[in-house]
């Protein structure tokens, strides 16, 4: 449909000469748009692919993770003679006190009977195996996560290296006035949040593993070890 270009009415029929309402006379030869044309705006352009940011290859470094350098067994005294047994592991980092439940030293004393058994071994022979079966059950911590050790049992503990201000090493008659005197150490760790005593037998590789852990924060009896030589006087 064309439109009057005087008044802008629409022109019926199609054809006609002039306009219907106004009269004007009508140009057939311009051409008119029906009706006016808009032009959509082109659509944004995709944004453009971003290349996700890989992740650093970080050079490989050496780490420091946490290593168990020794364990020693402990015993801390409770009263009418008895005792809680404890492992002590020495790390890098800490020390943690894995406490020896009776069912683990249960569990551990079988174990000994049936494998020196195993073994042919006789009623002294598995005696024998029993009495270290406590030692042979602390050893497994050499292999074990510090962190699977620490909570292993709910009485499980453990002290930073660098809370402990100083570690005393005191002898311990057990046996005295016999002919062959036992001693014992009684281990003593000054550590910011208290104190904690334990006893342990009189071994050299106690007080070795202590010494590598401890440094000069270390205590030794007096004149009791000098450069790896037992001197107790």
């Amino acid at each position: 449909m064309g439109y009057c270009p005087n008044c802008g009415a629409p022109i019926t029929p199609a054809n006609a000469k002039f306009c219907g309402k106004c009269g004007a006379q009508l140009n057939l030869t311009q051409t008119q748009p029906s009706q006016p044309i808009y032009t959509m705006p082109p659509p944004p352009p995709p944004p453009e692919y971003q290349q996700p940011t890989p992740t650093p290859n970080y050079t490989p470094q050496q780490r420091r993770f946490e290593q168990v350098l020794g364990v020693v067994l402990l015993r801390k005294p409770k009263s009418m003679g008895r005792y809680d047994s404890f492992t002590g592991i020495a790390t890098t980092q800490r020390i943690i006190f894995a406490q020896m439940t009776a069912e683990m030293i249960k569990n551990a004393v079988q174990t000994a009977r049936d494998q020196a058994k195993a073994e042919g071994k006789g009623f002294f022979g598995q005696w024998n195996e029993q009495l270290k079966a406590s030692f042979s059950y602390s050893q497994r911590y050499l292999t074990m996560d510090p962190n699977a050790a620490l909570t292993e049992t709910p009485g499980n503990f453990a002290i930073p290296h660098d809370a402990i201000r100083e570690v005393k090493l005191k002898l311990k008659d057990i046996n005295k006035g016999s002919d062959n005197d036992i001693h014992e150490f009684e281990i003593e760790f000054n550590a910011t949040q208290g104190e904690y005593s334990f006893r342990t037998d009189e071994r050299n590789e106690t007080v070795q593993l202590l010494k590598q852990t401890y440094g000069e924060r270390l205590k030794m009896p007096f004149g009791y070890f000098s450069h790896g030589v037992n001197i107790r006087l």
